[in-house]
């Protein structure tokens, strides 16, 4: 690929023109000394730099997708870089390194690569090398890249255990657990894993206000490349995040228009991997006991039930002021973590379907909602009505919050948190009903 010194078709929201222009003049030079020094080099570093290569390879692409490349050159450097990986991990086996195999399930650059090649070329030879290029060590595998691999390979195996990364854990097991559930609540869960997506690639490098001009913030470069394998192999209804500025939705559109149909059409409606989907434990909760949150944070965490990722997520979008100025925002903010209920007066579907989320977060067993009456602001109060004594049983206490609008707003809370959660709402001006 040329230098370029303009991407007017750039995906990557806060992508830098003269930073991918470094990049990629800068991989143009080391191809170039590569070439020039390898056939020098020992053995020993023969085998350390192609090592390395295949990584290079996959984050070539993905940098070429997140750029704003056109699909035809990136399927052109999939093909090309795809048989370069090969004989590479070839002549490692071939020395002496016999489990090289360049696709790591525990790396986002293999991700990117997995989803641009199953997503963007046609061949079924693309399927069986990336079944061949597949981690086989444990410590590079992962249970949801070998799940979606066997999606479009179903030759493809997936263990029974795997080791538990923790530093990827925290992008894989979202997805793990949507695929998990049943076919008809897998987009809403993979819409409240999107909106927590950037929250989650903190680690990896991406923050508010991205400055990515050469000199300040490195390019981030990365876009949510495993859940749209997910949606491609698990035909998930993407509409209500594919305007999320990190899916890469044109990546699905072309697969579901030009491959879906044709290389893919012997995998049956929504059954992905056809096997069933085994959820990750759930995140651990903080000992509410023993927590050192306070004010807001505190309160939020009180109504989480000690939900650690909730409670963050939930702070990542509102802050930590000490005063709260828009108590509507805080509380739409909560709904979309599953802390609390959050829905027009009208609205008894939503309304429903929040209170049974908040039940299921907490491990509570499905909502028993009254058949009776039918729709509209009479079922919303018979629905609330029926919410509290069956959370009651369970050792939960439902409080309302009155913002004298036209809307529903509670949340749960343990029965021995209760006073002090009638305590915080009240230094924080939040109006709780009897």
């Amino acid at each position: 690929m040329d230098t370029m010194t303009a991407y007017p078709h750039m995906r990557d929201p806060a992508g830098n023109a003269a930073s991918y222009d470094e990049y990629f003049l800068i991989e143009t030079i080391l191809e170039g000394k590569f070439k020039e020094n390898f056939p020098g080099l020992e053995l020993s570093g023969k085998l350390h730099r192609l090592g390395h290569r295949y990584r290079d390879d996959q984050e070539f692409v993905r940098y070429q997708y997140c750029c704003g490349v056109g699909f035809d050159e990136i399927a052109a450097t999939l093909r090309q870089r795809t048989a370069r990986m090969q004989e590479d991990a070839a002549f490692l086996r071939a020395n002496g390194i016999g489990d090289a195999r360049p696709l790591s399930g525990t790396d986002r650059r293999s991700f990117a690569y997995l989803a641009l090649a199953m997503l963007l070329i046609p061949e079924p030879e693309i399927v069986i090398h990336a079944n061949d290029m597949a981690a086989i060590v444990n410590s590079e595998q992962s249970y949801l890249f070998d799940l979606l691999l066997r999606a479009f390979s179903p030759a493809h195996p997936v263990a029974k255990k795997y080791q538990v990364d923790k530093f990827q854990k925290d992008w894989l097991d979202p997805v793990v657990r949507t695929l998990a559930l049943a076919p008809q609540q897998r987009a809403a869960a993979m819409a409240k894993h999107m909106r927590n997506w950037t929250r989650l690639m903190k680690p990896k490098g991406w923050k508010p206000n991205l400055d990515t001009a050469p000199g300040k913030d490195n390019l981030f470069a990365d876009f949510a490349f495993e859940v749209a394998l997910a949606v491609a192999a698990y035909d998930i209804d993407d509409s209500s995040f594919r305007d999320h500025p990190y899916y890469p939705r044109d990546l699905v559109d072309y697969y579901r228009a030009h491959i879906r149909g044709s290389r893919d059409s012997w995998r049956g409606e929504g059954v992905g991997a056809s096997i069933a989907v085994l959820a990750p434990a759930a995140p651990p909760k903080a000992d509410l006991a023993k927590s050192k949150r306070k004010g807001l944070a505190r309160w939020i965490e009180l109504a989480a039930d000690g939900d650690d990722e909730a409670t963050d997520a939930a702070l990542d979008v509102i802050g930590k002021p000490k005063k709260i100025k828009d108590l509507d925002a805080l509380l739409a903010a909560l709904s979309e973590q599953d802390i609390a209920v959050h829905a027009d007066i009208k609205d008894d579907s939503t309304l429903e379907a929040q209170i049974s989320s908040l039940g299921e977060a907490r491990g509570l067993g499905p909502f028993d909602a009254p058949p009776q009456p039918p729709q509209g602001p009479a079922r919303c109060s018979a629905l609330l009505d029926a919410w509290k004594p069956w959370a009651a049983a369970r050792g939960y206490a439902v409080y309302g919050i009155d913002l004298q609008d036209d809307a529903w707003h509670a949340i749960l809370v343990r029965h021995d948190y209760q006073q002090e959660l009638q305590q915080l709402s009240t230094e924080l001006a939040i109006p709780l009903l009897p």
